[in-house]
């Protein structure tokens, strides 16, 4: 017999109403079951037998004694988007086109180029990204990200802030949080964090 500690990546999701849980589901499913799921209220039969379908990994929070902590009380990355490392895909970015030194140590990297699918940047400082993100990349970034193309992919920001234009295929998290598409109307967007959740503002 052997054990091995692994780090996931967790959505704890809180559900109110059965309607509500499935419109949620069914526009952010791509998403989230690639993710191990608390979920946060009443589990209904035919919840249940939805997660199970879609094949996702689930829990529910009241049957759970698990302690999580947060960006706010620890200062570390963020449990809904940190990285499983045990089980990272073969293909992870280690070229970078330029990258900047700060006083702090922290450093941005940049991207001139496109993110090609099956492509996954992990950082924990900046990235600006001057291409797109293509459909099946993935950008988990612990700082401040910037993305001039359309994202076609899954975008991750735990930084203070965000600058994005185009949200197409893919999926933007900020701080936890999955941003609407609606919310995107290809003006460039800066999305900062605030008591009561992601603001998203026009930049000109």
């Amino acid at each position: 017999m052997k054990a091995k500690q692994k780090n996931i990546r967790i959505f704890e999701l809180e559900v109110e109403e059965e309607a509500h849980f499935f419109d949620y589901m069914e526009k952010n499913i791509v998403l989230l079951k690639d993710y191990f799921l608390l979920i946060n209220g009443e589990l209904t039969p035919k919840m249940r037998d939805y997660l199970e379908e879609m094949g996702t990994c689930f829990k529910e929070t009241k049957k759970c004694n698990l302690k999580f902590t947060s960006k706010s009380d620890s200062g570390q990355k963020h449990d809904i988007i940190e990285k499983e490392k045990s089980q990272a895909p073969q293909e992870v970015i280690k070229y970078i086109e330029v990258e900047k030194e700060y006083e702090d140590g922290a450093h941005t990297l940049l991207f001139e180029k496109p993110i090609r699918s099956g492509e996954e940047i992990i950082h924990d400082g900046d990235i600006t990204i001057f291409g797109r993100v293509n459909s099946a990349a993935k950008v988990l970034c612990e700082g401040n990200v910037e993305v001039y193309g359309c994202i076609d992919g899954l975008v991750q920001c735990d930084g203070q802030y965000m600058i994005a234009k185009e949200l197409g295929k893919g999926y933007i998290v900020f701080n936890g949080d999955i941003l609407d598409k609606e919310l995107f109307d290809g003006k460039l967007k800066k999305i900062t964090r605030s008591d009561i959740g992601p603001v998203v503002k026009d930049i000109f």
